[in-house]
């Protein structure tokens, strides 16, 4: 890969949180940017879930800085190629927070695996990207519930499932699944922040963080439940 220019690489999916990627200079609360994103639990055969995969669609403005950066690459590559290794960029940066993901069962963590079948795509002027994270080993679900949360610590970026236009609700697509046994269900369950929480994020700029894992209060969960 080309070396690092002096251009922060792709802002905060390059776990470098952006001051440069053009955002006006004036004092703004958190969140400075939105992922709009849906899961599909995916079962095998036996009945037993085995992977998480996301799909990240970034907001506009965040999407049209990194083409744009992307586009004064001096190489030969195309911009397929270089869509396809920021992808590889993106994977090998968040592996190193968990994939922004949390994964509960019965409350109790769960072990991730290393995520596979990546994509990166350009569509609708968003910024998309794609990933299968397996979990470490095949669970069976039979009477129990799954639990998920995605979110970025900082509370930099805001997540979210794909919702409605007033995003009172998720959509249909947001939380789905594949292969699943009969009568697996799911559910999507907003965040209810204190309102201490709202205040302290909304006091800091875009130079500030607040206290660790600050995004978790803001964090949506996803739930997968199957009958006993």
């Amino acid at each position: 890969m080309k070396k690092a220019s002096s251009r922060c690489r792709y802002g905060w999916l390059g776990l470098g949180i952006a001051l440069c990627l053009g955002e006006p200079s004036a004092a703004l609360a958190h969140p400075h940017g939105w992922v709009d994103m849906s899961v599909e639990g995916i079962f095998d055969d036996e009945g037993n879930l085995t992977a998480l995969r996301q799909r990240w669609r970034m907001d506009p403005f965040y999407s049209q800085v990194v083409m744009e950066e992307m586009a004064t690459d001096d190489d030969a590559t195309s911009m397929a190629e270089r869509l396809d290794a920021l992808g590889v960029e993106i994977r090998d940066n968040l592996a190193t927070q968990h994939n922004l993901t949390t994964i509960t069962l019965d409350d109790d963590p769960l072990a991730q695996g290393d995520v596979s079948d990546t994509n990166t795509d350009y569509r609708d002027e968003r910024l998309i990207y794609d990933f299968v994270l397996p979990l470490a080993t095949p669970l069976p679900l039979a009477g129990r519930t799954l639990r998920y949360r995605i979110f970025d610590p900082t509370y930099y970026i805001e997540m979210v499932h794909e919702a409605n236009e007033d995003g009172s609700r998720p959509l249909p697509g947001a939380l789905t699944l594949a292969n699943a046994p009969e009568g697996c269900a799911t559910v999507v369950v907003k965040a209810t922040p204190d309102p201490q929480k709202v205040m302290e994020a909304a006091m800091l700029d875009k130079s500030e963080t607040g206290e660790p894992n600050l995004g978790r209060f803001f964090a949506e969960t996803g739930e997968i439940t199957c009958p006993g």
